[in-house]
């Protein structure tokens, strides 16, 4: 009953509104561009592409166009027309008049932008519809005519067209791209491979003066010799940066005629596969083609490797040293590049100083070095006899874990591409500042020994005397892989090794047998399920179920440095020699290096001489 009264008194009130007493205020007229009330300020934006001659020209014919086509409009002033030449739709970037245009319709200087159709404004959906917005909420507001499409944006039902326009041009865009990156790898599969020229290169030509489509690149010996001098000076320890301030500083031209070397260029030289004969397909590729981002390409695109593509500067294993060593540098391992030594002499005969900087995971450069040392000579020397008037044969020693009380003992952990010595190697090497890591691939074995501050690869130990050490951590994420492959071992478990000091005179040596290692890994309480109360638990290697130890023997032979018949010492200081696998170039002296940069200024004519004098 009370809703029909409500009802009722509502019709009263409608009933007893007086519309006599209601002023009419009419809204502004809508804005109308062909309108002759008011003038509108108009400028006019063109783009062309450089495909072709005929589409440069065009550029003329459109300017002439958009005079002709405001001068139709007498409401019309036109003020400016804007021009980008070969630029990208797809991008705000590098459209420099584009973006001029807009900074000044924000200003206030234009009411009306005229553009041929929303293809040449732009071709990226966000940036039309976000720049068309922003430019119609301005006061005053600020429209743009598409004469092909014949749309308005200060017209109030624009917007739907406009978001269908947008799409179909960044549709052709996206178009366009796929089908430019199918006609790249096409071309990259067949062989047609258009090289551009670079120093110590020149495409040929034909008689017009013409450059031969496809045509293999041909030295120019006079810029072939400030390549090759590059990289020798790389692989001689020499940085980019002072490669460039050497060149630059001998008057030595560019590829583009520039007297000034940048640590850009001489990188670019340095990472080019084309000096060593080979070329390399799709190396780069645009991964947003609205933003136009280069991105190096990761296997994310189809790549073909082509070999003796044309003749060589340098040989290929220059090249493959030179980017080893970038990668070296990277790891702030800094100088020239990495030479395996092998030991050829004394107790560590056949092992290896191990540089821990180098980026070198493959165990087979290890192998080679040790194994072209013979060191079965030196293994004659330790007889049977030698140990023992008993015969021990049969009987083991027992493993040090299964003893409750043991000697303080030296040890190494394996863990996170580190290796960590325990405070007992601090307390054996307590007076020395600098050792060596040696490595035994073939017996398994790792070693430690004071060296000299000089002596290759050396490792900073105790600088600090007096400064109170627990442990010495070491980084060697590349050395550490080698490592776990020699040994076979499981790349999620931490392995720590027990050592055994020796001294004999003035030699001190730690030796750590590497096939004794003791497995660990993280486990998880059940009741927390929480890694971070995770705990190191030791296990038991399948090995050593149904032993104690090892046979007396083995373990003498493990040992053997303690049986050596050389009562004068071990010779453990000595450094062998490079090994030489044939895979490592050549490094030229200081004074070749001299000599290659004199070639470069007589060849350049810098000194006005003839280079074949």
């Amino acid at each position: 009953m009370s809703n029909d009264a409500d009802r009722e008194k509502q019709r009263q009130l409608y009933r007893q509104n007086d519309i006599t007493a209601a002023s009419f205020i009419p809204a502004k007229p809508k804005i109308d561009i062909y309108a002759g009330g008011r003038i509108f300020r108009v400028c006019a934006y063109c783009r062309v592409s450089t495909d072709n001659d005929a589409q440069l020209s065009s550029y003329e014919l459109q300017q002439e166009h958009y005079k002709q086509l405001v001068g139709n409009h007498p409401n019309w002033d036109l003020k400016h027309i804007y021009a980008d030449e070969g630029i990208s739709g797809t991008s705000l970037k590098n459209r420099d008049d584009f973006n001029r245009m807009i900074e000044a319709c924000r200003r206030g200087e234009y009411d009306l932008i005229v553009t041929k159709s929303v293809s040449r404004f732009a071709r990226n959906l966000v940036d039309c519809i976000s720049l068309v917005r922003q430019l119609k909420r301005q006061t005053p507001p600020v429209g743009v005519f598409f004469e092909t499409d014949n749309l308005n944006t200060l017209s109030e039902d624009s917007e739907l067209m406009l978001s269908f326009l947008a799409t179909f041009a960044q549709e052709e865009s996206v178009k366009k791209s796929e089908s430019m990156n199918w006609s790249l790898q096409q071309r990259f599969k067949s062989g047609k491979l258009l090289t551009p020229e670079l120093l110590g290169y020149e495409r040929p030509k034909d008689v017009s003066g013409h450059y031969i489509k496809y045509a293999r690149l041909e030295i120019i010996e006079s810029e072939a010799r400030i390549v090759r001098f590059i990289f020798d000076a790389y692989l001689a320890g020499h940085s980019i940066k002072e490669i460039a301030a050497l060149l630059t500083d001998i008057g030595c031209k560019t590829k583009t005629g520039s007297d000034v070397w940048s640590e850009g260029s001489i990188t670019y030289i340095l990472q080019n596969e084309r000096y060593c004969g080979n070329v390399l397909t799709w190396k780069t590729f645009t991964a947003d083609m609205f933003e136009h981002r280069h991105k190096r390409n990761r296997q994310d695109r189809d790549q073909y490797l082509y070999t003796d593509h044309h003749d060589a500067i340098i040989s290929i294993e220059t090249y493959e040293a030179a980017q080893q060593l970038m990668d070296n540098h990277r790891h702030r391992a800094l100088g020239a590049l990495t030479r395996i030594r092998v030991i050829d002499d004394g107790v560590f005969r056949g092992y290896i100083p191990v540089n821990h900087h180098w980026v070198n995971d493959d165990p087979s450069r290890y192998y080679d070095a040790s194994n072209s040392v013979n060191r079965k000579e030196l293994l004659k020397r330790i007889r049977k006899n030698q140990f023992s008037a008993f015969d021990f044969q049969g009987y083991q020693v027992v493993r040090g874990q299964f003893l409750s009380m043991r000697p303080e003992c030296p040890c190494i952990t394996f863990l996170n591409g580190r290796i960590i010595f325990n405070i007992f190697c601090i307390r054996k090497f307590a007076d020395v500042k600098f050792i060596q890591l040696l490595l035994h691939p073939t017996e398994r074995k790792i070693a430690i020994r004071p060296c000299k501050e000089e002596d290759p690869y050396h490792i900073s130990w105790c600088l600090d005397p007096d400064k109170p050490r627990s442990s010495k951590a070491l980084s060697c994420p590349h050395f550490a892989i080698a490592l776990y492959r020699i040994m076979e071992w499981n790349p999620d478990y931490a392995y720590r090794v027990r050592g055994t000091y020796a001294a004999r005179n003035i030699d001190e040596i730690i030796v750590f047998n590497l096939a004794n290692a003791e497995p660990a890994t993280f486990l998880i309480e059940p009741e927390t399920s929480n890694k971070r109360y995770a705990r190191r638990t030791t296990l038991c290697p399948d090995e050593w179920e149904f032993t104690f130890g090892q046979e007396f023997y083995d373990h003498a032979m493990e040992n053997s440095f303690f049986y050596l018949d050389d009562r004068s010492g071990w010779k453990a200081s000595d450094q062998g020699h490079e090994f030489n696998d044939g895979k490592s170039p050549r490094i030229p002296t200081t004074e070749e290096l001299q000599q290659s940069l004199h070639l470069i200024q007589k060849g350049d004519g810098i000194d006005g001489t003839d280079p074949s004098s």
